[in-house]
């Protein structure tokens, strides 16, 4: 699965009561841009879908670009960057190295390409190869971050795969 180049931008992504309550870490053009940028499907609240929802981080990303000053930028990105990182998204690696290769060796399915992630995750031979391979490949910590990031990642395409596909 492929991450935009806009999660580089991933400003403000938290939920209404935490930016309301970390005003002072976030600049107002990024807030501003949060509450403007639609998060569908993802929930206000659902971080870890926020940081890898495509169309979300594409218009905060548009928005913080043409409305911020590149000091607000700096701080808004680090500010996202840290808020990803801290609800199990390391937006600058994703993918633990231990499940990029059972992501990208995984088989199709009914699926016609890797970029369809939503047919991917509605699909029972892709998930379940993912999964197995991951946990045999990955441990602890490595091993919650694929889930985080999988089940996010398909949150973000609009299936909740959580009580099917968990590592």
């Amino acid at each position: 699965m492929r991450f935009s180049i806009a999660v580089f931008w991933a400003a403000s992504l938290a939920s209404a009561y935490t930016i309301l309550k970390r005003q002072t870490d976030v600049p107002q053009c990024a807030q501003t841009c949060y509450t403007q940028s639609n998060p569908s499907p993802c929930n206000t609240t659902d971080i870890p879908c926020l940081c890898v929802n495509p169309t979300f981080l594409n218009e905060l990303t548009t928005c913080t670009q043409n409305t911020c000053s590149q000091q607000d930028l700096g701080a808004a990105q680090a500010w996202g960057l840290d808020t990803c990182k801290q609800a199990g998204v390391d937006l600058q690696n994703p993918v633990p190295a231990c499940a990029k290769t059972c992501v990208e060796n995984a088989p199709l399915g009914n699926c016609q390409d890797k970029t369809d992630v939503a047919c991917l995750c509605k699909d029972p031979t892709y998930t379940q190869s993912v999964v197995s391979c991951a946990q045999s490949s990955c441990t602890d910590q490595d091993l919650k971050t694929a889930t985080i990031v999988g089940e996010a990642s398909c949150r973000a395409a609009g299936v909740d795969v959580s009580s099917t596909a968990s590592a």
